[in-house]
């Protein structure tokens, strides 16, 4: 348990989290962000926890190319991979942000493609500056299983200059079901360009599993 713990531990803190959630709006040109998780099942702590490295490039100001690398340590295998760009439209700074992205993602046994829509805005309230984000997509087996949709939107607020607050809503339909999940997650800015971050997952609706993961931002 220790043992496990630990490694927990030290792998959120010695590189990265998970993305900051804002796919509607693009890195800018040169601009990169790195980012490693760590995650842990809560009902099942005897398990060793599920890594998750991000990456995320400004290939121009209009266009965001990631890829991302999930690995177990329970098995030492790296299990599930990402490859994606996102178009951000328009250009100008308009109030309502938008982008479309096509992902290509494992794992090896049932590939898929993902095309996506993202819609984005900030907004300012009586508690600080804060923003909805929201992510439309469809899932496509290149095996020919099922097709999967889904959504995931967040808001967030940053009620004071260092600290972050976000709300995170994922779901996913299959033919056969609806899974609901709530992530809820906090970011605090320890220098500027590098955010400590807390995350908690919790299954709803199709899933009873919850999840707490902790790791760091990097941006450059």
């Amino acid at each position: 348990m220790l043992v496990r713990l630990l490694i927990l531990l030290c792998f959120a803190l010695t590189a990265t989290v998970y993305q900051a959630s804002a796919g509607s709006w693009p890195r800018e040109q040169g601009e990169v962000f790195l980012s490693v998780s760590a995650k842990q099942d809560t009902d099942r702590l005897q398990d060793y926890p599920l890594g998750t490295a991000y990456v995320e490039y400004g290939l121009r100001n209009n266009i965001t190319v990631s890829g991302k690398v999930s690995y177990d340590f329970a098995i030492l295998e790296a299990t599930e991979y990402e490859l994606s760009v996102r178009w951000h439209f328009p250009e100008t700074d308009q109030p309502l942000r938008t982008a479309l992205s096509l992902t290509l993602a494992g794992p090896s046994e049932d590939p898929r493609v993902t095309p996506a829509v993202h819609f984005g805005r900030g907004f300012d309230t009586a508690f600080g500056s804060g923003w909805a984000d929201l992510e439309l997509y469809a899932s496509l087996s290149v095996e020919g299983r099922e097709t999967e949709y889904g959504g995931f939107g967040m808001l967030g607020l940053k009620p004071r200059d260092r600290l972050m607050m976000m709300l995170g809503v994922d779901v996913m339909m299959t033919p056969d079901q609806t899974f609901l999940k709530a992530i809820p997650s906090v970011a605090w800015e320890l220098r500027e360009g590098r955010h400590l971050t807390a995350q908690y997952m919790k299954g709803l609706h199709g899933t009873n599993e919850s999840e707490l993961g902790l790791g760091l931002w990097l941006q450059f």
